[in-house]
């Protein structure tokens, strides 16, 4: 029922009918975690121009990965009227071939940066002595909490047998629930690594 609800909602959206708010609202009270649905309903209190706009703009912000995509939703309408006054600009030929070498200026500018920056850099030597102390710095890097069950498989599939047993066996000291199981892990693992 929420799935056709939502679908009618979608399909019919007027961010002007208070009616799809309400609906929207309910499937909110419901699902709060449902991105899309919080969108549509930030839409509709932006248009509306209603009060609750302000408290519901972060928490959408916060479900939406790419906060751009949603700037470009709540502001749809004012930005194609922007690109559109851009669009009816009228250039002489002159003008164009200044908008142009501007543009052009922008690229070199950017490229000079670059090649500055690639100039000033430091270079890393990496001969056989350095990559032993970088990779134990690295190895260092990786903390117990950051430890799943999920590594210690990526582990083994890798047959990195030694690294999914010391995985498993971090494993066991912090669910001590499941310790029994992860035993059982590492002697299979020791009877492989043989």
């Amino acid at each position: 029922m929420v799935n056709d609800l939502y679908s009618d909602i979608i399909f019919n959206f007027d961010p002007k009918d208070n009616k799809s708010l309400v609906k929207l609202r309910k499937i909110l009270n419901s699902y709060p975690y449902f991105q899309s649905a919080s969108a549509h309903y930030l839409k509709g209190l932006k248009i509306q121009g209603k009060d609750s706009y302000d408290q519901m703009l972060p928490k959408t912000a916060i479900l939406t990965s790419d906060r751009s995509v949603l700037r470009n939703w709540l502001y749809y309408d004012k930005i194609q009227t922007e690109n559109k006054e851009k669009t009816n600009e009228k250039y002489s030929f002159l003008d164009w071939f200044d908008n142009i070498n501007k543009e052009v200026d922008q690229i070199d500018q950017k490229f000079n940066v670059i090649d500055e920056f690639l100039k000033k850099s430091p270079v890393l030597d990496i001969t056989m002595n350095n990559k032993s102390k970088l990779n134990q710095k690295i190895k260092s890097k990786i903390k117990d909490e950051l430890i799943t069950e999920t590594l210690a498989k990526i582990y083994v599939s890798q047959e990195k047998y030694g690294k999914a047993i010391k995985a498993y066996e971090i494993l066991s000291l912090k669910y001590p629930k499941k310790s029994s199981f992860f035993a059982d892990q590492i002697n299979d693992l020791k009877k492989n690594k043989k």
